[in-house]
Parts: C-alpha cells; sequence; structure tokens
C-alpha cells in the first residue's frame, strides 16, 4: 500500500501508549464514536410495571441471542479459548442475582426498565473498578457493553456501526469485545480491519486478548489521541513501540514501510530460505549455528496454528513431510488462565501440553511454570502497592505447592510425546532454584509411584530477569541445562522503569549499556559450565540487537513467529567475528543507550546492511504536538 503526505496542509502529531499486539499499520483512520447511552429518571404508575418488566426481559433475551452470535463468529476468528470472553458475557447477562435487582427496582422504586438498568449495572462497574485485581477492573468495560446494549433495546436505538467500507486503523476511546470482532468479521482485504489505536484498556483487557489472536496490531492508554484525529487521516500504528503517528512525514512514512515489508517476509508461505533445518536455525555468514525459536502465548489457537505454519516453513522439506524444524522457545502458560480466570486441573493441562509436544516434534518445546503476578494477576490475588515487586512469579508456585506440582506433573507427563524443556520465572536466589528442583523431584516420584511415563532427563533452565539472577548466573548454572534470558523485565528492573507505564516510556531502553553487561554475564557463566544461552524477550526481535546479541555469543535466538524470517535474513548476513568485535567494542566504550545505537549503525552502514536491517526512522516523542525532524 502506498501514500502520499501533504506536509503543507497536514500536521505530524505522534502519541505514546502501551503495546498490546505487536505488529505495524500503515493506513486511513476510522473514527469511531459511540454515544453512550443513559437510562432516564422519572418516575412510573404501578400499571406500567409489568410493562417495563417484559420490555427488560425482551431485553435480555435479545441481549444473550446477539452474545451468542458474535461468540460463534470470535470462535470462527481466534478459536475456542479466545471465544470463551463472549461465555463471560453470557453469564453476566444471565446472573439472577443481577437481574432481580433490575427488576426490584422497577417494581419496587417505580423506575423505567432503561433507568434501572443503568443504575444497577454501573454500580456493578463501580464496585470492579474499586477491586483490587487490576484485571477484573478492566472486567468492567465488559459490563459497560451489555449496558449499552440493553439500554440500545429499551431505548428503541440503532445499531452501532462497526463495520468499515476500506481497510482502516480503527481509533476510539475504547472498544468493548463485541466492537473488536465485529470490525474484523470481513474477509475481504479491502474492508479489513488494520489495527486498533484506543485512548484507554490495558495490556490484559479482553479487546486486548483478541487483538493477539487476531494478529492486530494494537495501541492502548492514548490517552485523548482520538480527540485530534479524524476519519481519513493517515496513521502509522506501531504496535513494536507502542506509539501512534497521525499524519508522518515522508521521511518516517519510508522507515516504517521498509520495516513494514520486513514483517511482511514473516508472514510468507514460501520456505525460509536462510534456516538451516539441521540446526533448527541460522548460521552467520562465517558458518556459526545460531538456533531460532518462537514464542508462543498459551491459550490460543491461532497463535499456536500461526507458530506451527512457520515451524514447518523452515523445513528442507515443506511440501513433502510437513515436519515442524523450528521449536517453540517460550511458552507462556499463564496466558491459559489470563483467557480462563481460573486454574486449569492437570489433566487439562497435560493434553494441552501433550497437544503442543506432538503438533511440534520433532521440534523441541519449552513450557515456563507459571508467571502470574506483576502485570498478570489472578483472581483472589493479594493487593500489593508494588506487584512488580511482589507476589509474583516462581516465588508463588512455590507457596502454593499444590498448583506447583499439578503443573510439574503435567509438564512431565507430556515430556513422552516429544521434545519438552521445562523453565522457571522470576528466580533470584539459589534457594528458590533448590527448593523448585526439590518439588521437581517430589513430582517424578508421584509418577514413578502412579507408574505414569516421563522423561527423567527432561532439560530445566530458568529465566534471567532481574539483575541478581545475572550477576549469580555462575551460582544457577551448574544446578541448571540452560538459561533464557528474559530481556523485558531485566530492562525493567536494572533501569527502574515500568515498561507499562506510558509516563516514562521513552526511559525503557533495552539497549543500555548495564543491560547489555548482565547478559554478557549471564552468557559468559552459561558457557564455562558447557550450558547454552537464549533471549527470549523483545531485545531478540529488535532489528539493530541482532548484532549485538551474536557478538555477545547468544546461542539461541526465540521470537514472534512473525519475526523468524527478518531475524533468520540477519543473522545470515552478518560475520559473527566482527559481531563479537562489535559487542566488546560497545561495551568498552559506549556510555549510553544513544551511543550504542550510533556505534550499531555505524557497523551497518559501513557493511551496507542498513536496509536489512532497516528501523522506522521516528523522532522524539512530542504528545500530540507538531513533530520536531532529526
Amino acid at each position: 500500500m502506498s501514500f502520499t503526505i501533504d506536509q503543507e496542509s497536514e500536521r505530524t502529531l505522534r502519541f505514546s501508549g502501551i503495546s498490546a499486539s505487536r505488529g505495524i499499520a500503515i493506513g486511513p483512520a476510522f473514527r469511531y464514536q459511540r454515544t453512550l447511552l443513559k437510562g432516564e429518571d422519572h418516575a412510573i404508575s404501578p400499571s406500567e410495571v409489568q410493562h417495563q418488566i417484559e420490555r427488560f426481559e425482551s431485553a435480555v433475551q435479545r441481549a444473550r441471542k446477539e452474545i451468542e452470535k458474535i461468540r460463534r463468529l470470535a470462535e470462527q476468528k481466534v478459536g475456542t479459548p479466545a471465544s470463551s470472553i463472549f461465555e463471560a458475557q453470557m453469564m453476566m447477562v444471565s446472573d439472577e442475582f443481577i437481574l432481580d435487582s433490575i427488576r426490584r427496582r422497577i417494581k419496587h422504586e417505580l423506575k423505567p426498565a432503561a433507568y434501572a438498568v443503568d443504575v444497577e449495572l454501573s454500580e456493578q462497574q463501580a464496585l470492579l473498578k474499586a477491586g483490587e485485581n487490576p484485571i477484573m477492573r478492566e472486567r468492567a468495560d465488559d459490563v459497560e457493553d451489555i449496558k449499552q446494549r440493553l439500554l440500545r433495546y429499551l431505548l428503541d436505538r440503532a445499531k452501532w456501526h462497526s463495520k468499515i467500507d476500506k481497510p482502516s486503523i480503527i481509533i476510539a476511546e475504547f472498544l468493548t469485545p463485541a466492537d473488536a470482532i465485529l470490525f474484523s468479521r470481513s474477509e475481504d482485504r479491502t474492508t479489513a480491519v488494520l489495527g486498533f489505536a484506543l485512548d484507554g484498556g490495558g495490556v490484559t483487557s479482553h479487546v486486548a486478548i483478541l487483538a493477539r489472536s487476531l494478529g492486530l496490531p494494537s495501541v492502548v492508554a492514548l490517552h485523548n489521541a482520538s480527540e485530534s484525529i479524524n476519519t481519513g487521516d493517515m496513521v502509522i500504528l506501531d504496535g513494536e513501540r507502542g506509539e501512534l503517528i497521525v499524519n508522518p512525514d515522508q521521511e518516517t512514512l519510508r522507515g516504517y514501510q521498509e520495516e513494514q515489508q520486513l514483517f511482511a517476509l514473516g508472514a510468507s508461505e514460501s520456505p525460509i530460505e536462510t534456516i538451516d533445518p539441521s540446526i533448527s536455525g541460522a548460521r552467520t555468514r562465517d558458518g556459526k549455528p545460531i538456533t531460532i525459536s518462537m514464542n508462543l502465548e498459551f491459550g490460543s489457537e491461532v497463535a499456536i496454528a500461526e507458530a506451527e505454519r512457520t515451524s514447518i516453513l523452515g523445513s528442507a522439506k515443506v511440501d513433502a513431510t510437513r515436519t515442524p524444524a523450528l521449536g517453540l522457545g517460550l511458552v507462556r502458560t499463564e496466558h491459559f488462565l489470563l483467557l480462563n480466570e481460573e486454574l486449569p486441573t492437570e489433566e487439562e493441562q497435560n493434553a494441552l501440553y501433550e497437544d503442543l509436544a506432538k503438533r511440534f516434534a520433532p521440534a523441541e518445546i519449552t513450557l515456563r511454570t507459571f508467571d502470574v503476578g506483576g502485570d498478570k494477576v489472578l483472581a483472589g490475588s493479594y493487593r500489593e502497592d508494588n506487584p512488580f515487586l511482589g507476589w509474583r512469579g516462581l516465588r508463588i508456585s512455590l507457596d502454593e505447592p499444590e498448583i506447583f506440582l499439578a503443573q510439574l506433573r503435567a509438564i512431565l507427563r507430556a515430556s513422552c510425546f516429544g521434545k519438552v524443556r521445562m523453565m522457571f520465572p522470576m528466580v533470584t536466589n539459589i534457594d528458590e532454584l533448590r527448593r523448585a528442583l526439590k518439588y521437581l523431584e517430589q513430582a517424578k516420584s508421584q509418577l514413578t509411584a502412579n507408574r505414569e511415563d516421563f522423561d527423567d532427563g527432561l532439560p530445566v533452565g530458568i529465566m534471567i530477569e532481574v539483575p541478581a539472577a545475572a550477576l549469580l548466573a555462575h551460582v544457577f548454572a551448574p544446578l541448571i541445562d540452560f538459561f533464557s534470558i528474559g530481556t523485558n523485565d531485566l530492562t525493567q528492573y536494572t533501569l527502574a522503569v515500568d515498561r507499562g507505564n506510558d509516563l516514562i516510556a521513552t526511559m525503557y531502553q533495552e539497549l543500555h549499556p548495564a543491560v547489555l553487561r548482565l547478559i554478557q554475564l549471564t552468557i559468559v557463566a552459561a558457557h564455562a559450565e558447557g550450558k547454552k544461552a537464549c533471549v527470549c524477550g523483545e531485545l531478540g526481535g529488535y532489528p539493530l540487537a541482532t548484532p549485538v546479541l551474536v557478538g555477545l555469543g547468544v546461542d539461541e535466538f526465540s521470537v514472534a513467529p512473525s519475526q523468524v524470517r527478518s531475524l533468520a535474513a540477519r543473522i545470515h548476513a552478518i560475520d559473527s567475528t566482527e559481531a563479537e568485535a562489535l559487542a566488546n567494542d560497545i561495551l568498552k566504550n559506549a556510555q549510553s543507550p544513544n551511543e550504542v545505537k550510533q556505534e550499531i549503525l555505524t557497523f551497518l552502514g559501513d557493511r551496507q546492511l542498513m536496509t536489512r536491517y532497516s528501523e522506522a526512522i521516528v523522532g522524539p516523542s512530542t504528545f500530540g504536538k507538531k513533530l520536531i525532524k532529526r
């Protein structure tokens, strides 16, 4: 798709938010404005009560039918796990406690049905928003959707416009899950939605979950961006960096179009030529093998299918055998919890893990035990003033041994059906690791007692996500089989920057020299014990980071499926000895993220690799002011 900008008549604006679904979209904006309905407060006579109750019952039945219709559409688009979002809505609109409360308001307070619905459901929203669980606070949007749906029927208003006539990026204050599905229902590329940009919302909201399942870029927490955008404005939605650029200049547009082309390569159905199936990865220009695997948000059939397709495209015999060549370097098992908001049983977990192992065999899959806490909070969790520094990751598993043992047994049982690895998240000290390994031995003993098969040599690793773990990596290395460096949290904890806080988003710098030094310490400790070091955070897919990470000695990159093809091409284009010299030079001389970036750009420019390593040319954040070009 090609665009041109009339710089004299258009003003470039930039808004910073939080990435909720990765990818880049370029196209016209569609400003979605939904006028929120209100129920008018006035008295009705006793003779009108029955009529109002009947109208309310009719509205409830219509809402149920419409939600079920949307649920079926969602199931076709994103699979059963994500479509269960609408089952939760169906439960809300079938909750007899709430429905009886509305009936009582009509009957005893002599209020019209629309007003009773408005007041009762608004109170339910207020309770959710005041709760301690951030996920439940975001569910207030689901209640708003139900409330507005009922009010539309009761007030005899027309349906909301949730269809576009050309490829567009949806700009809105907020969207409901139903909006997201209805906008994406078209299979015609000429009327397809390109992505979502929202003033509100969060990364664990139902709309964010659906956007990821749909494979659509999404940026949330843009505050008042929608007020400054009109339908037809040309916009760039950057789901990689969490930005929205309105009426970009030609230089910025060209940079993003180049980057978008790299993403498009990842969606190609042709074999990945730079993948060597014999090493499940790519070789550098001088022949050094580097494994490439994929990150997977567990629970989405669409995401699993995308990863499976990419794995097969890396095979030497795509058409003949359809044998997967690339494995899963990080399976985020906790995403099943976020979709269902309840703990799965051991049998349910085992069925899911076993299915993954079979589908990707003979490639390897790496199951991370539940990493909840922080920005991934379960219902019933304790309220914490600073959850990122609180009860999360392995800490929760060790405090909930029955839950932990059930997951360990489920993973072990699945290990008979393919190549399975397991790793523990958020390890901070050696005592935690020793306790976790004791629970693993206990789980093995339980399975042996029950005469159940498992791989006794199941490889076990840990995530390096906090500076303490990186600094003591040499202590951990003898006890485990591999390290997986989670650069998202490692950067956050090293720089004391909450990556989900849009107020300080520009301070989150993964190429900070301090972060790179911690990565180096981890790799050196791993190699000293003959173990491998993997990078599974977003830094692994960042084009400018590739030569530095190769130079530091990373053995495996685990990235989103859409990034595999471009990552393999980048690895194939560089010489590992030159990359090592670059990394050493950066660690010795660079004092800031900008200096690191400049050294990388010089390295790539000298070797005429800038196009292959293209990064969008963007200026500093101006939050809605005129863009200052470099």
